[in-house]
This record gives structure tokens, sequence and C-alpha cells, in this order.
């Protein structure tokens, strides 16, 4: 059966959901949204809190998916981060829950915009996860 392009692109951020936490990050929130922009994922670990852009795709036709996240893309990517920030209060630190059922304050150092791509095989199993750290420094 074929899966819709809504479908690949959830399937792709739960990979990439399961790929950030066995590398330890902390999952702050996933698809947040607001008027304007949205993030994929927004992930914490070791002081840097990042907003991460799943883009998934099954062949090249149409490039690499990292090519879909342009300037138009980065300003709402910035916007729903700036917005975030804000609502939550993050400046120099962010609450995580802990294990007490608690929240603890964190220091961030750094915040950044991630590109994971996801790369499907024709079974539509996952073939490769290319994790790009800060992707406005790569342009």
């Amino acid at each position: 059966m074929r899966m819709t392009a809504k479908q690949v692109g959830n399937y792709g951020e739960a990979v990439a959901e399961k790929y950030l936490k066995k590398r330890f990050w902390r999952i702050v929130s996933r698809n947040y949204n607001v008027r304007g922009g949205e993030i994929d994922i927004i992930a914490y670990r070791f002081g840097v809190l990042a907003f991460v852009e799943v883009k998934t795709r099954s062949n090249d036709l149409y490039g690499k998916p990292s090519d879909a996240v342009d300037g138009e893309k980065l300003a709402k990517i910035r916007r729903a981060a700036r917005h975030f920030c804000e609502a939550y209060g993050v400046g120099s630190a962010i609450r995580l829950p802990n294990r007490l059922g608690g929240d603890t304050r964190t220091k961030i150092y750094k915040k950044r915009i991630d590109v994971i791509e996801i790369y499907l095989s024709k079974d539509k199993k996952t073939e490769k996860i290319n994790h790009i750290k800060d992707w406005e420094k790569q342009l």
C-alpha cells in the first residue's frame, strides 16, 4: 500500500525522534505550531536547544531532503522558535521535567536549527539518517 505524503512525514518524524532519544536528546516538544510557522521537533541535550526540521524522502528526484529547507522555510522555523522561547520563558535556561515529577531548570548555552534527513528504501524502511547540525551555517 502506498503511503501519503503526510504519512511519510509522520513516519520520518517518529524515526527522527527515536534517533535523537538514542543519542540522549530530551524531546521538549513535537509539532510545535504557531501562526506562520511550525517546528517538527524541539530537543535539548548538553546545553543545546535544537529546533529540528525533519525531511523524509524515498528518492532524490527533487534533490536532497535538506534542499527543501530554504530561506522561506527557515524564516518560518525562526518565527516559531521565537514564539516558543517567549511563550515558555526560554532565555538562558529551560524547565525540563525530571524523574521525580517536578521541573528542573537547565542551562541553555546555544540555540540552533538542525535538519534531519530521512532516506527511505523502496519498501519504506529507514535506509539512512543524516543529522545536519546548525543548518543556518551550512547555507
